[in-house]
């Protein structure tokens, strides 16, 4: 979820709308993930699958490694 979702100033109207978003981020997320042929898929097709789930919409961007 993008950040500005989480740290939502103002009106409660506004806090609810992100709150609703988010929740539906997750919602279809999960709901992809739990969808998934885990048993039929090799290990390299199931780590592609996490990737496409982890890039939907409502994901965010990648942050640079701090290591």
């Amino acid at each position: 979820m993008p950040d500005q979702v989480l740290n939502v100033a103002g009106p409660d109207i506004a806090k609810e709308a992100a709150f609703v978003a988010a929740l539906k981020y997750l919602r279809n997320r999960i709901s992809v993930f739990t969808a998934l042929p885990i048993a039929r898929l090799d290990r390299l097709s199931l780590g592609t699958k996490l990737r496409e789930i982890g890039r939907a919409e409502g994901s965010t961007t990648p942050r640079p490694s701090v290591a």
